[in-house]
């Protein structure tokens, strides 16, 4: 008798499953954005959508940029919504991406990874730049990237007008990170400023990272800081990361500012601690040792003489 009942029911379990094998299942419902992030697609005079906005989150993410997908989930993506748009009797198409990254220091995270220094500003947005067909740049906790096609040389007034307009509808973060403000002027490249959250130089224990480049002579090397939240994990992480080097390098040698640690590729890092900050130069070449404990020096300072707003 059991075996009979287990038998229908085994039966009656792979007809209800037939059409879904036959490639007859019912179609998926696409799943609906939020209101805050759909609601800023804009109405563009003379474009129409060629399709309703599509939505993806952190779990599906991965099938509209698949190669990229890890590098935005490192930020803490939340949400992304693409809008497709074709304009009545041409061949112009505009394709707008609205990530919202959650907070204001997690966008300029994903943006700055994506920018160039030779990226100039226009004035859309926050630090705002177009390249080619295509304009990217910040609205408060909102990364905005739009792509147009077949516009020609009305490309770039096109895309400021309409990036304008996506823009008004987001309140602005204001001023930049405040430990992006603290990096001194002298020598900064301009715009090579990055946050990185998570894996600061390829070190689990490091998080919150800001890294710019600076010139020294015909080279370029990097200063840093490390918010570490607290004088405590500072020090921790200070502590941990010039363990790190000097196990890939020689030993470190003490400094009136901080510590210096040469590694086996013959580059020299300068990491000191001001407060709850680390703050260093790093990849700084044989030869460029004295513009690299310069730089140190300046980032101490530029710490101390700050009242920094994390």
């Amino acid at each position: 008798m059991r075996k009979t009942r287990a038998l229908a029911i085994g039966l009656l379990a792979a007809a209800l499953a037939a059409p879904a094998a036959s490639g007859q299942a019912p179609e998926a419902q696409a799943r609906r954005g939020s209101p805050g992030v759909t609601g800023l697609v804009p109405k563009l005079d003379g474009w129409a959508l060629t399709e309703a906005v599509r939505s993806f989150f952190p779990d599906d993410l991965f099938e509209y940029i698949d190669g990229a997908a890890e590098s935005y989930l490192g930020y803490d993506f939340r949400e992304l919504a693409v809008a497709d748009f074709e304009r009545a009797g041409s061949d112009a198409a505009l394709t707008v991406e609205i990530y919202d990254m959650g907070t204001a220091l997690n966008a300029f995270g994903i943006f700055g990874s994506e920018r160039y220094p030779g990226n100039e500003a226009v004035g859309v947005g926050e630090l705002g730049y177009l390249e080619g067909e295509a304009l990217n740049f910040l609205a408060g906790r909102f990364y905005v990237k739009m792509l147009a096609f077949g516009l020609g040389e009305g490309t770039g007034p096109f895309l400021l007008g309409a990036g304008k307009r996506i823009a008004s509808g987001i309140e602005p973060a204001g001023a930049p990170p405040a430990l992006v403000r603290a990096f001194p002027k002298e020598g900064l490249v301009a715009r090579s400023e990055k946050y990185i959250s998570r894996n600061f130089m390829g070190y689990g224990f490091l998080r919150d990272g800001y890294v710019a480049s600076y010139r020294a002579g015909e080279r370029e090397i990097e200063g840093f800081f490390i918010d570490g939240g607290s004088e405590r994990e500072a020090e921790a992480m200070r502590a941990r990361l010039v363990e790190a080097l000097a196990a890939d390098g020689q030993a470190p040698e003490a400094l009136p500012a901080g510590t210096r640690v040469r590694n086996r590729s013959g580059q020299t890092f300068f990491v000191g601690r001001v407060g709850a900050v680390v703050c260093g130069a790093m990849r700084v070449p044989a030869g460029l040792e004295a513009a690299g404990q310069a730089l140190l020096d300046s980032l101490a300072a530029a710490l101390a003489g700050t009242k920094l707003t994390m």
